[in-house]
């Protein structure tokens, strides 16, 4: 302890207090809610209001009976997209049930992330109380999220409550800022922790299943209202919204007090015992009900082993054998081996997609097609598949998703490749360049020695092009490279530049590109000539020197106006100009997902993910 510290005394009776204060604040608002309650219903005839709850007919009570069990089913939907968010690995039946559970008590007790945190630790036997508390503040905040953005269209489309434009617009704001902020950032990081942001999808889920549950629990209580009442259930639901947040916001027991206050002050020309009639009613068959059925789960628990760590796709007895080389990225992305039943595929988690990369490595496309979807749901993401051949592509239209051509894949064919001829005559001019200045390329192998003059071109080219791209595209890594072909130009024994490629027992693929600033004009083409003459001493019968922009010849004008624009800006006209060099046979690679509003997130998303991030 330092000499300024305080005595740990000291550091605990603070601790307590707060704990305190938080725990008695709820009661303090309670308390306070029940006296201007108490003034608002002075001269209330409570007779009345029981008259209400005994008068109320068995096909209300039905009637609010089904829209309660829709309401629950929304509540426990919550927990069930949350838990597939976090990876619990806790089935949707039982994420469902518990979720419920848990919120019915929760509402029922008040303090509602502290109760329902507790709830679903012991509903769930085997989860962890870290786990239990990490599901519950998510579906809170998820939900207030989702309620504010509700309750201000409510009240924006929707007769009787009319907020201030200024409150509206800040609601929207934030909620669209939020959106923003998953996209741009999926993974948040403060200081040294790291949250993994809900998709958008999952967002989306939440603002649909708050809108289910917001509009059948103020059915529930529209239906409980006795034939007096003349308040139509459009009136009702934006002011029920924002009562119900009202009862939230103050943490009280089934936030009694402030849910009848604004329900109150919003209905002034309604009477009071027949509305605090209904909503005693709407209290017994929403609130009582579903915590007595809660016991069950908390007697007896469900449960659960917690979710195993997903299989690496970076397998060896996968990837030598793949059909593209270019699944050696695999190595390094993080990839996740999907089985499609019939063989496996490498796919890689974005913030807001689970894309497949290339082709399957094994199995038929359209079995891949399928389970690639299965494996999207149960991760909230979007499925998408990049850079895939035309099989691929094919097997995706028939399955209804929107396919786009987005690069060519740039092939040598061995066999007929030379160096002879009119169009090899640019590629000739930079060989005998580089030859003039000295370059000198050999094919290497990996040592201690050669990596740290690796190292250094690659920090020299990184720092001089602001970055490496990665996600399809290999970034420099020591144990990445020792799986790979490495060629290195010299100059005098002195490494200025050198490529690597993917190799399997079916091809080589171009990966990685470094040299330093000022090499000779031809030293990369050198590098890529050798490569090429080795693959063909060895027999091979093609080479990819891996993608480059599309021209399709069949875009319409805006889209190739699109297409230059961003190869313009993105360098991708040098990069044609430097693989039509070599005379490759353009093969075209597409970009797959089942909708055009996913084709479009999922290009958004991986070319975030290929910038890095």
């Amino acid at each position: 302890m330092t000499r300024n510290s305080p005595p740990r005394a000291a550091v605990l009776r603070a601790a307590a207090s707060r704990r305190l204060v938080k725990s008695g604040l709820p009661l303090i608002v309670g308390a306070i809610c029940i006296w201007l309650l108490s003034g608002q219903i002075r001269g209330l005839d409570f007779h009345a209001v029981a008259e209400v709850v005994r008068t109320t007919s068995i096909s209300q009570w039905a009637g609010a009976a089904v829209a309660t069990a829709l309401s629950f089913w929304a509540i426990g939907t919550y927990d069930a997209v949350m838990h597939r968010h976090l990876r619990t690995g806790v089935p949707a039946d039982v994420a469902r049930m518990t979720g419920a559970g848990s919120i019915a008590l929760a509402q029922v007790l008040g303090l509602g992330v502290v109760t329902g945190a507790l709830a679903r630790w012991r509903m769930l036997a085997g989860t962890t109380p870290a786990m239990a508390a990490t599901v519950t503040g998510a579906v809170s905040v998820s939900f207030l999220a989702s309620w504010g953005l509700i309750t201000v269209a409510l009240c924006a489309l929707l007769p009787g409550v009319a907020l201030p434009p200024l409150l509206a617009f800040a609601v929207l704001a934030a909620l669209i800022g939020l959106a923003t902020l998953v996209v741009l950032r999926p993974v948040l990081r403060v200081g040294q922790f790291s949250v993994r942001m809900p998709s958008l999808r999952t967002l989306l889920s939440m603002l649909v299943l708050t809108a289910v549950d917001l509009t059948a629990a103020a059915a529930a209580l529209h239906i409980l209202m006795p034939g007096s009442l003349s308040v139509g259930y459009t009136t009702l639901l934006p002011i029920f919204a924002l009562a119900l947040g009202a009862g939230l916001f103050s943490s009280t027991p089934g936030g009694a007090g402030p849910f009848e206050l604004t329900l109150l002050a919003l209905l002034p020309a309604v009477g009071q015992e027949p509305l605090l009639g209904a909503v005693l009613a709407w209290r017994v068959i929403y609130y009582a009900v579903p915590a007595l059925i809660a016991v069950i789960p908390l007697a007896f628990p469900f449960r659960f082993a917690p979710a195993a760590p997903d299989r690496a796709a970076a397998r060896s007895r996968d990837l030598p054998h793949a059909p593209r080389a270019e699944c050696g990225v695999a190595r390094q992305n993080r990839a996740l081996s999907l089985d499609s039943g019939t063989g496996s595929a490498a796919v890689v988690e974005t913030g807001q997609c689970l894309a497949l990369l290339f082709d399957p490595m094994s199995g038929t496309p359209a079995d891949t097609v399928r389970a690639l979807s299965r494996a999207a749901r149960e991760r909230m993401l979007v499925p998408a598949i990049y850079k895939c051949s035309a099989r691929t592509a094919l097997a995706a239209r028939r399955a209804g998703w929107r396919v786009m051509r987005v690069a060519d894949d740039a092939v040598i064919d061995l066999s007929g490749h030379s160096l002879e001829g009119s169009g090899a005559r640019q590629l000739r001019r930079k060989l005998r360049q580089a030859e003039k200045a000295g370059v000198q390329v050999t094919q290497e192998t990996a040592s201690a020695p050669l990596m740290n003059e690796l190292a250094r071109i690659d920090a020299l080219w990184v720092a001089e092009h602001g970055g490496a791209r990665g996600f399809s595209m290999g970034r420099f890594d020591r144990d990445y490279l020792l799986h790979q072909r490495i060629f290195v130009a010299r100059i005098a024994g002195r490494a200025v530049a050198f490529v690597t490629l993917h190799e399997t027992s079916r091809d080589l693929a171009l990966d990685i590109m470094r040299h330093e600033a000022d090499v000779p004009d031809g030293t990369m083409h050198s590098l890529v000539v050798a490569a090429i003459a080795a693959a063909g001493a060895e027999g091979r019968s093609r080479m990819t020197l891996a993608a480059m922009p599309a021209r399709p010849a069949r875009d319409g004008r805006i889209t190739a106006r699109l297409r230059a624009r961003i190869a313009a800006r993105t360098g991708g006209n040098g990069l044609i100009r430097f693989k039509d060099s070599f005379g490759p046979r353009r093969a075209p690679l597409y970009i797959a997902a089942p909708d055009m509003a996913s084709l479009v997130l999922a290009g958004a998303d991986i070319a975030r993910s290929i910038r890095g991030s």
